[in-house]
């Protein structure tokens, strides 16, 4: 029996988004067929501008070690002036991330992790015991608010450090780079505690570097 019914058409509008959609998961497949399974890494996170110049300046000092002493502290954290060396080093650096190292004298536990994220900045502090295992206070820190400062960021405490410390959930930290970029500068505040200190490092007289940071 002949049938009188016509062959199915489909609508030039759906052949299109077939098409289109087809294209897509074959884009898809290829990006993720690298042997691995794994979509390879994206572009470098995008940055305000402001947010760029500062990253600029960070990677500048890449390799590098700094001689720093406490300037300005409360009460609170006035055992900080009991040691003899506070060195920074410019550990590891690559697009999207910058370790600097913490050195207190012979202590190598210390790290601040700065990663693009999010379309801004985010602070880490990596604290590590002496055999490379993270301590039980670590990883605290946060974001910096869009855009800030050329010379100077901002990091307001994020989730993760209200539920460790709860006393700190108001937290925030800088990083300031002043007298003609020649001093760069870090601090915490806690506005509802009262704590704060500063700290003042000498970019313009590069020291020996120290060993590596425990854990890296």
């Amino acid at each position: 029996m002949t049938s009188n019914t016509a062959p199915l058409r489909r609508p030039p509008i759906l052949t299109f988004l077939l098409s289109l959609s087809l294209a897509l998961v074959a884009c898809e497949r290829a990006e993720t067929d690298s042997g691995t399974g794994e979509v390879p890494p994206t572009a470098t996170t995008q940055l305000a501008p402001e947010q760029e110049a500062f990253w600029t300046r960070l990677g500048e000092h890449c390799g590098n070690a700094y001689a720093g002493d406490v300037v300005d502290t409360t009460p609170y954290y006035q055992g900080a002036r009991n040691y003899d060396r506070l060195l920074v080093h410019w550990w590891d650096c690559t697009d999207e991330r910058i370790h600097i190292a913490v050195h207190v004298d012979d202590n190598r536990s210390r790290n601040w992790l700065l990663t693009r994220e999010g379309g801004t900045i985010l602070l880490k502090h990596d604290h590590r015991d002496e055999d490379g295992n993270e301590e039980a206070f670590t990883q605290y820190g946060g974001l910096a608010p869009v855009p800030g400062l050329p010379h100077r960021q901002i990091f307001l405490a994020d989730e993760h450090t209200g539920q460790i410390y709860p006393e700190r959930a108001d937290n925030f930290w800088f990083m300031h780079f002043v007298d003609e970029l020649e001093i760069f500068a870090y601090g915490v505040h806690w506005p509802e505690q009262g704590h704060s200190i500063r700290r003042e490092f000498d970019l313009s007289s590069p020291v020996e570097p120290p060993p590596a940071p425990w854990g890296y």
